[in-house]
């Protein structure tokens, strides 16, 4: 299993990437199935995660498509908090069981969702004051159990 981990992760890429998510998740589930020690799940998931996402934003700021004002605030406590749950130490029935309902939750409200649209005369601090916290407490479950941010704002 470990020979075929990097062709499942180039094609989790590809197909991730293709429509702006990173892949978490996927990286979660082939890391478990392949027998990795829980610890170094989400550490290797979240840094393969990183790296997708990072060429989608590249790409996507390119085309001019990119609210920097809107990212921001969110990125402001995302990141640190991403890098700290990471540290957090727990066990491997806590991070299952948090991995688990997690993906069980996002995915029911991806399935359940109603088409939420800001308005477009939202100030910007207004916004701000929203995405920090959901951007901190996104960031902390991310790098809990490494399944990166875009899962919970899809």
């Amino acid at each position: 299993m470990v020979y075929i981990l990097p062709l499942l992760f180039f094609v989790t890429a590809a197909l991730y990437a293709s429509v702006g998510f990173g892949g978490g998740s996927t990286y979660n589930a082939v890391l478990i199935l392949s027998g990795a020690d829980f610890r170094i799940v989400p550490i290797i998931a979240l840094a393969c995660n990183i790296l997708v996402v990072t060429g989608n934003t590249i790409r996507y700021a390119m085309t001019g498509n990119l609210d920097w004002r809107a990212l921001l605030p969110a990125l402001a406590l995302s990141v640190p908090l991403a890098w700290l749950g990471g540290r957090v130490p727990v066990s491997e029935f806590v991070f299952s069981a948090l991995l688990g309902i997690t993906l069980l939750l996002t995915g029911l409200s991806m399935l359940f969702q109603r088409r939420w649209k800001r308005p477009a005369n939202a100030p910007a601090t207004s916004r701000a004051l929203v995405l920090m916290p959901v951007g901190a407490a996104t960031g902390f479950l991310a790098g809990l159990v490494g399944i990166g941010g875009g899962i919970f704002l899809a």
